[in-house]
C-alpha cells in the first residue's frame, strides 16, 4: 500500500491532526478526513492518529490513501526524452504535469512515469507544474549531487521562452530583491522588489524580445535568470508590466488565481486569462562537464502552444 509522509513544520506545530490534514490537504473534504482518520489511516510517529491529537514541529504524519476513493486531476503525460546518458535523463515536461507528489496530484506525475521505466530517476532541480520544458532526473545520488552543485554555483546556463501581454521592445536587464509579497491574499505568491526588503535574496534576469503578435498584442522573449530564485521569471515579468499568458498568480489581476481556486477554469476566466495555463517553457539547458571536457547543452522541441501564436519561432530562437 503506497503512503505518503509529512514532516510538520511552522505553522503548524501546535495544531491537530484534523486541522492540519483539512488545511493543508483540501483535496479531501474534512468529512472524508474524518472518515480516513476513523479507519487509522492516519498515523503520526508510527502510532494510530486521533483526530485531535496535537502535532509538534519535527513530527512525521503518515497517510495510507483508500485505492480509487479520490480522482486526480487530468494531466498531460506526453513527456519526451530528449537525451539520455549513464548519469542522467534530459526530459521535455509538458505544461499541466506535475513534477512530483503534491496536493491532490498523488500519482499523475513525471517522477512516477519515469520510475515505470527506469530503477531510479531522481529530480536535480524543478519545474512548475504549468512550466513546460526542459528538466533533468538524474540515475545515480551522486550524479545528481554533482550536477545540482554546479546549479548552486550558477554554473548551469538556462534559457527559457515566455509569452508575455504586451509588446515587448527591449533588450533589458533587472536585477534586485525577491521575496514573499506579504501584501498578497495569496501566501506563496512572491514579489520583485528594486530595493532590499525584509528576508528578500538578490535576483537577476536578462530579457531579450524574439517576435511581436499585433492582432493578441503579445511578444515572445528569450529568457535568461542569472539567479534561481522560486517564481523569479514570473514576478520579475509583471513587474516590469509585461505579465505572463495564462498566469493566474503573476497576472493582471490578483484573484484570478482565488477564483480559479474556488470555481475552477470558467469561460470567463479561461477569456480573461488568455491560455488555461502560464505560456513559460524551459527552453535550454548548458552547463561543461570538466570530468569529459565536453560542453553539454540540450534544447528543447519546438512547442505546439508558442507555435500557434508565432509559427515561425524555431527559426529565430538561439
Amino acid at each position: 500500500m503506497t503512503s505518503y509522509q509529512s514532516l510538520i513544520r511552522y505553522p503548524y506545530g501546535g495544531r491537530t491532526v484534523f486541522e492540519f490534514l483539512t488545511s493543508k490537504f483540501p483535496y479531501h473534504d474534512p468529512e472524508e478526513w474524518a472518515f480516513l482518520l476513523g479507519e487509522s489511516r492516519v498515523k503520526v510517529q508510527g502510532e494510530v492518529a486521533t483526530a485531535q491529537l496535537v502535532l509538534r514541529e519535527g513530527d512525521t504524519l503518515t497517510y495510507e490513501p483508500i485505492p480509487g476513493r479520490i480522482r486526480e486531476p487530468d494531466v498531460d503525460t506526453n513527456y519526451t526524452i530528449l537525451r539520455e546518458t549513464i548519469e542522467f535523463l534530459f526530459v521535455d515536461k509538458p505544461g499541466n504535469l506535475p513534477m512530483h507528489p503534491a496536493g491532490r496530484y498523488r500519482t499523475q506525475t513525471l517522477l512516477n512515469l519515469l520510475e515505470k521505466v527506469y530503477p531510479i530517476a531522481i529530480p536535480v532541480h524543478r519545474l512548475d507544474r504549468e512550466t513546460s520544458g526542459i528538466v533533468i532526473f538524474a540515475k545515480t545520488e551522486e550524479s545528481r549531487t554533482w550536477l545540482q552543485k554546479k546549479f548552486e554555483s550558477r554554473e548551469v546556463k538556462k534559457e527559457y521562452l515566455a509569452v508575455v501581454r504586451g509588446k515587448f521592445e527591449s533588450e533589458l536587464s533587472l536585477e534586485g530583491f525577491m521575496g514573499r509579497d506579504l501584501d498578497s491574499a495569496v501566501r506563496k505568491k512572491m514579489k520583485f522588489s528594486p530595493m532590499e526588503f525584509t528576508d528578500s535574496k538578490t535576483v537577476s534576469t536578462h530579457f531579450f524580445p524574439m517576435d511581436y503578435n499585433e492582432s493578441q498584442n503579445i511578444s515572445l522573449v528569450l529568457v535568461k535568470p542569472v539567479t534561481g530564485r522560486i517564481h523569479q521569471i514570473r514576478a520579475s515579468l509583471l513587474h516590469l508590466g509585461f505579465p505572463i499568458l495564462g498566469d493566474k498568480l503573476y497576472g493582471p489581476r490578483e484573484t484570478m488565481f482565488l477564483d480559479f481556486v474556488q470555481s475552477g477554469m470558467s469561460p470567463t476566466l479561461l477569456a480573461e486569462l488568455g491560455f488555461d495555463r502560464q505560456l513559460l517553457h524551459a527552453h535550454s539547458i548548458s552547463y561543461m562537464d570538466e570530468r569529459t571536457q565536453s560542453q553539454v547543452t540540450v534544447k528543447s522541441n519546438p512547442l505546439r502552444e508558442i507555435l500557434s501564436f508565432f509559427p515561425n519561432y524555431k527559426d529565430y530562437v538561439p
